[in-house]
């Protein structure tokens, strides 16, 4: 850093950023009451325990417990410094600064490392794609993309490049730059041959789409053929798609092909469209629909899941057609559905066309109309995937659609869709309602005794929850009563000037018991006094280089108080605090010396010693609370 970033630049910063407004980029957020709710980012939850409060500008887990202010935050979920987050925050709200940062000089070796790479991916990138618009060599493959009905504008967006039939152009490129020729074959870009002092291409005569990570740095390649290969002699057939290998900057699991540009559309409706493949995703992006996404092939996985999660509640999944696409899409909605979060629906296409053909054949503004109005429920596509899959002119398949319906209307939490549903089996079969009905409880009665201990929470039930609860559950250790009333204690001082003069009228030597919450009351005492005023815990935090002292003081701020402060409240606090402690260092003392007996085999002292530690472990426990 050129120079240090000062107190009125970073008051600046705090003062004209709403914390809301960074962390709803990184988690879909709903408002409960005075404080806004959504899934954790840094850790897996099936219901929501992440709190932001927008009046004291800091947010808190209450199942992981991390907490801290807006740039505690970015550096958490970023996994940047402190530095770099205030400079981060500063670009989201505009803020001009007056100085440099050359962040190269603080980076760990694996970051410095992670970096390095991401510039050679950068530099791969641009080099693809000036091949593709620049050049005779890619003129074959420009050509392919306008035909497709791909407009400069849109490869401009994507960066789509060409890789040349040269095989060593790249390295020869990035090898001029200085790059490290170890980093390079760590890359994935390169194949490496055995004899050779040159390292080869592993994407050339392919047309190349830079695949970004969600911070929008290129992180890795895929490569498509033109047209169709033919096997050669020894069958061989050379693969439509080719994708990087997983390296340092890449893990195919938790890839989302266009996820960096279509996180603030999806969060802004609540929504993402789920296709198989990157040219129906910028297909669609240039037809209008911008909250489409793609996973690395036809398989949506756990960790994909998990990042839909945190970003949106409605998914519509949009695969192809064909009988793979249609298999595809059996096994994204049973992922989905695993923590029921999603209402999922389904974009039904005729059996052979995808997406991309769609908007080819009807135009993007029929695609964009029909996407948003032609909808299946999951009970729809799974009628029209048993259809596909049994011949209902047998009396035996018919019987297996039918119980096989039931039993997946079993599983609805609407008792109007199920009568729907039911109705139209009733009338397509010919069979009295009365009879699916009882048919259907039976199915329901299994469902409840599969998971007799571990009933699925519902959306609706886990926002009702959200909007009851004053102080949401924490999975963290239960405190004892003195650690309470230490946190009690802790939180009158940082919001009541009077709390500091009573505090020194009861015991003008008081000291917390345990360490860090001495700790904070020491460091907050001192920033109290430079200030002159109390609060401002978002400025607080900033002085708090210890995540686990952050962490408890966002803690201690979500405790709900009544807004008037006594003097009795805070001697009955010191008091509890004072006579804990005593006696807790008197137990602990005993606890020491019975260790020592132990050792000496001095069971007559032993005796005595465990007899006291039982009469103070009851006086402890009788201490008024």
């Amino acid at each position: 850093m050129a120079e240090r970033i000062s107190e009125e630049k970073l008051a600046q910063i705090r003062n004209e950023t709403n914390i809301i407004d960074v962390v709803s980029q990184y988690v879909q957020l709903k408002k409960r009451g005075k404080n806004h709710f959504g899934f954790c980012p840094f850790h897996d939850e099936k219901t929501p325990s992440f709190s932001v409060a927008e009046e004291k500008q800091i947010f808190h887990c209450f199942s992981c417990g991390r907490g801290g202010n807006v740039f505690t935050f970015l550096m958490d979920v970023e996994g940047i410094s402190f530095v770099e987050a205030v400079i981060k925050t500063a670009e989201l709200s505009n803020i001009p600064l007056d100085f440099t940062y050359d962040h190269h000089t603080q980076d760990n070796p694996m970051q410095s490392k992670k970096e390095k790479l991401v510039q050679i991916h950068e530099e791969a990138a641009a080099f693809y794609h000036q091949i593709l618009m620049n050049t005779v060599t890619g003129q074959a493959a420009l050509d392919y993309m306008t035909n497709r009905g791909f407009t400069q504008q849109t490869m401009q967006e994507y960066q789509i490049g060409f890789s040349p039939s040269n095989r060593t152009a790249l390295f020869q490129m990035l090898k001029a730059k200085k790059f490290d020729e170890g980093l390079l074959q760590e890359s994935g870009i390169f194949t490496d041959r055995q004899g050779q002092n040159e390292l080869f291409d592993r994407f050339s005569g392919r047309i190349i789409f830079p695949l970004r990570n969600a911070k929008g740095q290129t992180a890795a390649f895929s490569g498509r053929i033109m047209h169709a290969s033919q096997d050669d002699e020894t069958g061989y057939h050379e693969a439509k798609y080719l994708n990087s290998p997983e390296t340092l900057l890449f893990n195919k699991r938790d890839f989302l092909f266009n996820f960096d540009k279509a996180r603030s559309e999806i969060r802004r409706h609540s929504e993402v469209v789920l296709f198989e493949g990157y040219m129906d995703v910028i297909s669609a992006w240039q037809a209008g629909v911008k909250n489409g996404v793609a996973s690395m092939g036809t398989s949506l996985t756990d960790e994909q899941n998990r990042i839909l999660t945190k970003t949106a509640d409605k998914i519509v999944i949009a695969y192809d057609g064909d009988r793979a696409g249609v298999e595809a899409t059996k096994r994204a909605i049973e992922i989905l559905e695993r923590n029921k979060h999603f209402d999922i629906s389904v974009f039904p296409l005729e059996a052979g066309m995808d997406p991309d053909e769609y908007i080819q054949q009807k135009g993007p503004e029929a695609f964009a109309k029909a996407l948003k109005n032609n909808r299946e429920t999951v009970i729809q596509f799974y009628s029209r995937y048993l259809k596909m899959n049994l011949n209902l002119d047998s009396e035996k398949n018919r019987i297996t659609y039918i119980e096989t319906m039931l039993k997946a209307l079993a599983s609805l939490d609407s008792l109007i869709e199920r009568e729907l549903y039911m109705k139209d089996i009733a009338e397509e079969f010919g069979i009295p309602i009365d009879i699916l009905q009882k048919q259907l409880k039976g199915y329901q009665q299994d469902v409840l005794q599969q998971q007799p201990d571990r009933a699925p929470v519902r959306r609706s039930e886990a926002q009702s929850a959200l909007a009851q609860a004053a102080y949401p559950k924490t999975n963290n250790r239960k405190a004892t009563q003195a650690e309470q009333s230490e946190k009690q204690l802790l939180y009158r001082l940082f919001h009541f000037e009077e709390v500091w003069s009573y505090l020194q009228e009861i015991d003008a030597d008081f000291n917390f018991i345990h360490d860090d919450y001495q700790t904070i009351y020491i460091l907050y005492e001192a920033f109290f006094r430079q200030n002159g005023a109390v609060g401002n815990i978002d400025q607080f935090l900033d002085r708090i280089n210890n995540p686990a002292l952050q962490n408890l003081i966002t803690q201690i701020e979500w405790f709900q108080l009544d807004s008037e402060v006594t003097y009795q409240e805070i001697r009955d606090l010191v008091h509890i605090i004072r006579d804990k402690s005593s006696l807790q260092e008197q137990l602990t003392k005993k606890q020491a010396e019975m260790k020592e007996a132990r050792k000496k085999n001095d069971n007559e002292r032993l005796k005595s010693i465990m007899s006291e530690i039982v009469s103070l472990s009851k006086e402890l426990k009788a201490t008024p609370k």
